[in-house]
């Protein structure tokens, strides 16, 4: 009497989880969704080699901004973001 209950419960279970599993649809959407996601990794992963690369022609054939080139650099573009924000200041408090 055992066996027969076993093997009713066994198949009920199987079923039940035959029934759960993803569709048709819903597994292409998710392989899409897996592939879409591959491709944008790879995309990224490529754009940092070329820059890597595009770092050492430029250090090879040295094309390399100097140090002194980098700093002033850095401070147009400080200079820029505080003329920016003085001039969102001054129309901030003539806008009141």
């Amino acid at each position: 009497m055992q066996k027969p209950f076993s093997y009713a419960l066994l198949l009920a279970a199987t079923l039940a989880l035959a029934a759960c599993e993803d569709t048709p649809q819903s597994k292409m959407d998710n392989a899409k969704e897996s592939v879409s996601e591959a491709a944008e990794a790879m995309g990224d992963a490529i754009e940092e080699s070329g820059e890597a690369i595009e770092q050492k022609a430029n250090e090879v054939m040295g094309n390399e901004p100097t140090t002194g080139e980098k700093i002033e650099a850095a401070a147009d573009d400080a200079a820029d973001a505080m003329k920016d924000a003085g001039d969102a200041a001054k129309e901030a408090v003539d806008g009141q």
